[in-house]
């Protein structure tokens, strides 16, 4: 059986496929059929476009809940069943798909599909926190995030050419589930607790019972038996502004190419370059940071400002690649930097699990709200224009890297090279 290291021992490679497998299921609801958003909007001619936006939204919403009820629910002896029923019902909802005749079918099935996704998203990051250690659970922290956006850019791709075939069709990308329920005997403890290989003294390891190295604040807080209240609500905040800026590619990208003469094919093309990109961020984080240093954020998130800009300003097919492609890097370099920093703030290694829950709502909240904010600017600015949103979102980006220099020093945005 081959290893790898586990940064206290070593693990199973099996287990770190199976564990990374999980991720390949987080980031798809809704956004993988945003492609035919247009398509749909032809197949149900009465519906209006934010209803068609619901199947983003409401799968979403959904999520909200169910996170931190996993997060709550899950522990070190029963993740693996917490995320075995997960999978199940976010299984049974593609197969709901299939059958789906009308807009309103489509939504209730997207607020199941909701659930299963709700009670796995946690666990995915959850798996790293509780076998990996160190260096290698940032690193494995990245390598999920560009599983998960690599899986992204499969299914945005196969949406886009299942169109042409039959809209029910797309929704096959929603059997993903069963490749990680299949794998789900190398997660168990029983099966990592045999195999595992324990660290020796010259391997120069930390113990699993380390002390974190953490921020003065959760450090504090630790001592007092509080929560870093402060902290991770900073983390909740920051993850929900950069995800909502970014989203707006996903809601309105498809309508803006579709206004200037471009197919569902070339639209889901377009929507895949974010993925490709944030898959490379996550698998270069460590190169990244090293070659960036404490500016890494800024670096990311102004990258990621460009790229929404020209979703705006430029209206070639060209254009909207690049421009997906710019926005897509910066947040895969700022998601698993999210997460790593989550973990840090723990108490110990059994509150991993929550409060990446806590922190994941911030993500899904944002994907939820978007279109709602978007209209709602649209409403005080008195501009309905496909360019709008990307306007309005470049700026809002801008603002939080304006916030983030000021507050550089913070623990939030202060990124050391030294932790991968």
């Amino acid at each position: 059986m081959k290893y790898v290291s586990s940064g206290d021992g070593k693990l199973p490679l099996i287990t770190l496929i199976s564990i990374l497998s999980v991720s390949l299921t987080v980031n798809l609801p809704g956004l993988a059929i945003s492609p035919i958003m247009g398509k749909l909007d032809d197949v149900f001619p009465d519906t209006t476009q934010l209803q068609i936006q619901l199947l983003s939204v409401l799968p979403n919403l959904i999520i909200i809940p169910f996170i931190i009820f996993s997060g709550k629910l899950a522990s070190t002896r029963n993740q693996t069943w917490v995320l075995s029923a997960g999978l199940a019902i976010f299984t049974l909802s593609a197969v709901l798909y299939f059958f789906a005749e009308s807009m309103s079918a489509l939504i209730l099935i997207s607020c199941l599909l909701g659930v299963g996704c709700g009670l796995v998203i946690p666990i995915a990051a959850g798996l790293i926190a509780e076998h990996l250690y160190g260096r290698a659970r940032f690193r494995a922290l990245g390598m999920e995030s560009g599983v998960s956006n690599g899986m992204v850019i499969l299914a945005t791709l196969f949406v886009g050419w299942m169109a042409d075939y039959g809209w029910h069709a797309c929704f096959a990308v929603y059997l993903i589930p069963l490749i990680p329920l299949a794998l789900m005997p190398y997660m168990t403890n029983r099966f990592v607790s045999r195999h595992h290989i324990a660290a020796t003294p010259q391997d120069n390891k930390p113990p699993q019972t380390a002390p974190r190295s953490d921020t003065t604040d959760s450090a504090s807080s630790k001592a007092k038996g509080k929560l870093p209240l402060k902290t991770l609500a900073g983390l909740v905040a920051l993850y929900l502004t950069i995800t909502y800026c970014v989203i707006v590619f996903s809601y309105y990208l498809p309508f803006t190419m579709k206004h200037y003469g471009f197919g569902t094919r070339d639209v889901g093309v377009a929507s895949a370059m974010f993925y490709v990109t944030a898959t490379t961020g996550g698998f270069i984080l460590p190169w990244f940071l090293h070659r960036c240093g404490r500016t890494s954020p800024f670096v990311a998130l102004g990258i990621s400002a460009i790229g929404i800009f020209m979703l705006g300003i430029m209206h070639t097919y060209a254009s909207y690649i690049i421009g997906v492609l710019l926005i897509g890097f910066g947040y895969g370099i700022m998601q698993p930097v999210i997460y790593n920093k989550t973990t840090r703030i723990a108490p110990d290694q059994k509150s991993d699990t929550r409060f990446l829950s806590i922190v994941l709502t911030g993500n899904y909240i944002a994907i939820a709200i978007a279109p709602f904010v978007v209209e709602f600017f649209e409403f005080i600015f008195h501009d309905r224009s496909v360019d709008f949103p990307f306007f309005l979102n470049g700026i809002i980006m801008a603002a939080t890297i304006l916030i983030g220099l000021i507050m550089r020093r913070s623990f939030i945005w202060n990124t050391d090279p030294s932790e991968v």
